[in-house]
């Protein structure tokens, strides 16, 4: 073979190679709200849904994301002068009744905007400020309530709204000739392509709403289900296990069976059918017909029934009685639905403890497992989740009520000054995380801002007003150690021992 040769067959990618042995890749010509189109995406919103509704593994994993990403948390913090009253009117008056069309808290709101986005890719908000009834309240659109118009509403009606002479819209989404988002089309019906009622629709100002989605693409218009890359995983196992499980609770039913030599094969006639049985060989039909209808004087050995202490089969000579070896579950499904479960939930950024919620190995593996999970799937989404969802609906929110004067005026360029305080990942051994914290503040890695969050100065006066009521009631607190490593006592002898 030539060098010439050589190198050619070298310098080539084999993932684009034209073979029949592995899935051939194509050119792609759309894209991804083109792929994902309006049919396709209400497919896929059942698909998941279904998932959680009727598939317990799926349910978990979503369960994992609701509690571990927001839990019964999703409290705000307005690190500013004055911004004490806006936190405590956010999460101590509107987060308990914020929802315009029913009456559900914000925290719950959150774990439904996560898992709607896992499960469905998108949805759209809404903060009635002036809008509708001036509620300061959220409304909201999920996947399959974003849809198109038909073009002559969309001519005549969407057009003129939003004000975009050379607009079109792609699956709900209305953008100008450069592809800025103008506004989004909403309606309360589902399962709808093209929506051709005025009626039905409602179209929202870009300013005045807000599609929540988590892209895995640049100019990604639509969201799509993280879920999705998993869903059929998760369909073939549950296939798999109903199957398994019909399969076992059938066998669980059938004790045996009985083999016949000569069978009956007339039952639509019993008594030309029995006939066939050997125990009825020369007998005329209304003597067996007879027997039949209870009046037949074959031996009951009753005697020997009782002396058994149950019932005694009588099998002819030609009858084989048959058990069943059971092979239903089988004993590998466990092993193989864990391994298809683990892939599934790697999928969304779950380790396996997480995927299969269970805790059985060893310490150190088993915090491996949160790490990456928290580091891969939680922490990011609780991050997401701010810089999508919560400030802009805080900003929103905390401005209808400056406005409406239900709290006092704020500083300018309060609205940087927001923090969010959501759940960390639980310590294994509360020992050794707090040994670890305690030798990272010694050493300055950590501050008492990355522990206590961005009010760590009003929980220190706070923690200081508890200290001087405790050394004025003689408490012996010892709560600080000295540089070198000795105990400070609160309240009394200060000085520094060992």
């Amino acid at each position: 073979m030539s060098k010439a040769l050589k190198n050619k067959i070298k310098m080539e990618y084999d993932a684009v190679k034209n073979t029949t042995a592995r899935r051939r890749p194509v050119i792609e010509y759309k894209n991804e709200d083109q792929i994902l189109d309006s049919q396709k995406r209400a497919l896929i919103a059942n698909f998941c849904r279904d998932l959680e509704r009727n598939y317990s593994p799926a349910k978990g994993i979503l369960q994992q994301f609701r509690m571990n990403v927001v839990g019964d948390l999703g409290k705000i913090q307005v690190n500013i002068e004055g911004g004490e009253e806006a936190a405590s009117f956010f999460n101590q008056e509107w987060a308990k009744n914020c929802d315009f069309r029913d009456d559900i808290h914000f925290s719950q709101i959150l774990q439904n905007v996560v898992a709607g986005v896992l499960r469905e890719g998108d949805l759209l908000v809404v903060v009635d400020d002036g809008l509708i009834e001036d509620s300061g309240k959220l409304l909201h659109w999920e996947a399959d309530q974003i849809v198109n118009v038909s073009d002559e509403i969309f001519e005549r009606k969407i057009k003129k709204e939003l004000g975009g002479g050379a607009a079109v819209q792609e699956n709900g989404i209305v953008r100008d000739k450069w592809g800025r988002v103008l506004g989004y089309i909403v309606t309360g019906k589902r399962g709808l392509r093209v929506v051709d009622k005025e009626e039905d629709v409602t179209v929202w100002k870009r300013e005045n709403a807000r599609l929540i989605k988590n892209p895995w693409r640049l100019n990604q218009g639509r969201g799509v289900p993280a879920l999705i890359t998993s869903a059929t995983n998760f369909l073939d196992l549950y296939e798999i296990l109903t199957a398994e499980l019909l399969s076992a609770k059938r066998q669980a039913v059938i004790a045996g069976y009985t083999k016949r030599s000569n069978a009956v094969t007339d039952w639509d006639n019993p008594t030309t059918g029995a006939s066939a049985l050997p125990e009825n060989t020369g007998k005329n039909e209304t003597t067996i017909a007879n027997e039949i209808a209870g009046g037949g004087t074959a031996p009951n050995y009753e005697r020997f029934e009782a002396l058994t202490g149950g019932i005694w089969e009588y099998v002819d000579a030609q009858d084989e009685i048959v058990f069943p070896d059971l092979k239903r579950p089988s004993v590998q499904i466990a092993t193989f639905i864990e391994s298809v479960l683990c892939y599934a939930g790697a999928s969304l950024g779950l380790a396996k403890a997480y995927s299969l919620l269970r805790a059985d190995s060893s310490y150190t593996a088993f915090r491996g497992d949160m790490i990456m999970s928290w580091q891969s799937a939680f922490y990011p989404m609780q991050k997401w989740l701010e810089r999508c969802y919560c400030d802009w609906v805080a900003v929103k929110v905390l401005t209808w009520a400056q406005n409406k004067r239900i709290i006092s005026k704020l500083p300018a360029g309060w609205e940087k000054t927001i923090s969010w305080k959501f759940p960390i990942m639980p310590h294994v051994d509360e020992a050794r995380e707090a040994q670890a914290i305690t030798e990272a503040l010694k050493t300055g890695t950590i501050d008492y801002s990355e522990i206590m969050g961005p009010d760590w100065q009003k929980k220190f006066e706070a923690l200081s007003k508890q200290l001087e009521k405790a050394k004025e009631l003689g408490l012996p607190l010892n709560i600080f150690e000295t540089k070198s490593g000795g105990v400070m006592s609160i309240g009394g002898d200060n000085n520094a021992t060992g």
